[in-house]
């Protein structure tokens, strides 16, 4: 059985559902939930989830800019479920 990774990550209002989910699919990974007013400024806060964390590195990246944060920060961020 493989693992899956999560991560929790604060998305513009601007981008509508749509576009997250077809983001994340594009990605390799899939949303779990979603809080409509996240605790970031009311912007919504989706929980995504891979089973590959490569993936789920990369999206985070996209999310928030390539070398914002490096690697090992990024990691910090999963949780393993």
């Amino acid at each position: 059985m493989s693992n899956t990774y999560t991560v929790e990550l604060d998305i513009s209002h601007e981008a509508t559902h749509e576009e997250v989910l077809e983001f994340a699919q594009d990605h390799g990974c899939r949303v779990l939930s979603r809080i409509e007013n996240g605790p970031a400024g009311g912007n919504p806060l989706y929980t995504f989830a891979s089973e590959n964390i490569n993936y789920l590195q990369e999206l985070t990246e996209q999310v928030f800019g390539v070398g914002e944060f490096d690697e090992e920060e990024i990691r910090d961020m999963f949780v393993e479920v």
